[in-house]
């Protein structure tokens, strides 16, 4: 099957986008405040889910500077999940991609985010289209089920992308094959937040 939304998403747009963001320190402290309060993600150390859904629009309510900050940079947001890696996620979270309706998110490091590194790889379509599909439960959305190519992806495909989001927030290109790999000196649980905007920032993403 070939979902050619994915089609040379490495070739025209960027993996990765840094922000600036002289309120970083409020959004953390303000959005670990809702985390501690309203779920048990700090304690949880089994979960094997990385995406968390959450109750976004309470959380946005006590998270007035990630509000202001969205509207500083003239982006508002429509929706707010939670990405949880713990102790039974320490080999990594699968290499995946995202689907449709939206190519770009806007990440922000929460809590425990040093040496934790999201790596994106441009995968050929003639492979990926050998690749079983799976459906989102949650979106009823297809993409390919890219877990077999986990392990040597950085031995058989080129890296476009390596970061560790620790410092600023930034544009994620979802599209593009995409794993989460921690260090060795990664600490658990590392909690970040995933803000989906109304409109791609495009024009931000694009290559030259």
């Amino acid at each position: 099957m070939r979902l050619e939304y994915l089609n040379e998403q490495a070739k025209k747009y960027k993996a990765f986008y840094e922000l600036e963001c002289d309120c970083l320190t409020s959004i953390q402290t303000e959005v670990l405040e809702w985390v501690q309060k309203k779920t048990n993600f700090i304690n949880d150390k089994t979960s094997t889910t990385f995406w968390m859904k959450v109750d976004y629009k309470d959380m946005a309510k006590t998270s007035p500077s990630l509000l202001k900050y969205m509207r500083a940079i003239k982006t508002p947001i429509r929706e707010i999940v939670v990405g949880l890696l713990n102790e039974s996620l320490s080999s990594g979270f699968i290499l995946h991609h995202g689907a449709p309706p939206m190519n770009f998110k806007i990440n922000f490091p929460i809590l425990n985010t040093e040496d934790v590194y999201t790596e994106w790889y441009d995968i050929p379509m003639d492979v990926l289209e050998k690749l079983p599909v799976t459906t989102n439960q949650h979106t009823g959305t297809t993409a390919y089920d890219l877990k077999k190519l986990h392990n040597d992806v950085d031995k058989n495909f080129k890296c476009v992308g390596r970061y560790n989001m620790h410092t600023h927030p930034v544009i994620l290109n979802s599209f593009i094959p995409h794993r989460v790999m921690p260090g060795p000196n990664a600490k658990y649980p590392r909690i970040m937040i995933a803000t989906m905007p109304v409109n791609d920032p495009i024009n931000l993403m694009q290559l030259l």
